[in-house]
């Protein structure tokens, strides 16, 4: 199945859902995907591998140097040791891999609201969606240089805007949240903006 052409990447923390593999195939890219969880993450898709049952502070059955590239989505802010998860993502990436992530930014409104409200709220808005949080980072720069300490480099940072995705079971406050969204848009609040996209690069000299 792996080939020269096609890189091998992980999921971390990938669940039941396959929206990266799919997401991948969808833009014709051919790849090799191991996924990793600590609930089982087992699934039947056309590109997925291998899947394993551990924690991301531990991926100890992985191998290391195996992966070109390595995504957590909505992932960090559930971990309570991110000094461990950066150092396994860095030991099981190979020469220049990248690390790709998405997290909610802890200086938005809307993320300082959710981590004071109770889990069990978050239960009923959300269902079998939602999981407990640490948020181990304080804020954006803080997890960076958690990175930057395990041996990556920042590549790229992107913030976005999504209080009305939060909103969106109450449609007034919903408008609402939309044109919240709208104006620190417009005035590049990045701070307020609730979704991260974090690139890293494994450096070689580390």
């Amino acid at each position: 199945m792996e080939n020269d052409v096609s890189p091998r990447i992980l999921n971390i923390g990938a669940g039941k859902t396959t929206w990266i593999e799919n997401y991948l195939k969808d833009t014709k890219c051919n790849f090799i995907c191991d996924r990793v969880d600590a609930d089982d993450c087992t699934v039947n898709h056309q590109f997925v591998e291998k899947c394993y049952r551990c924690s991301a502070e531990t991926m100890s059955p992985l191998d290391a140097n195996k992966y070109q590239i390595a995504f957590a989505n909505w992932v960090l802010e559930h971990v309570s040791d991110l000094y461990k998860v950066s150092s396994e993502i860095f030991r099981v990436l190979r020469p220049s891999g990248i690390f790709i992530t998405t997290i909610p930014n802890p200086t938005s409104f809307e993320i300082l609201l959710s981590k004071w409200t109770p889990f069990w709220f978050h239960k009923i808005v959300r269902g079998n969606n939602a999981w407990e949080t640490h948020y181990a980072y304080s804020s954006v720069r803080e997890l960076i240089e958690i990175f930057e300490s395990a041996g990556f480099k920042v590549v790229e940072i992107k913030h976005f805007p999504f209080i009305e995705g939060y909103l969106s079971l109450f449609p007034f406050l919903g408008i609402l949240g939309k044109l919240y969204d709208k104006i620190i848009s417009y005035m590049n609040i990045k701070r307020l903006m609730s979704n991260i996209c974090l690139t890293f690069a494994k450096r070689d000299d580390y």
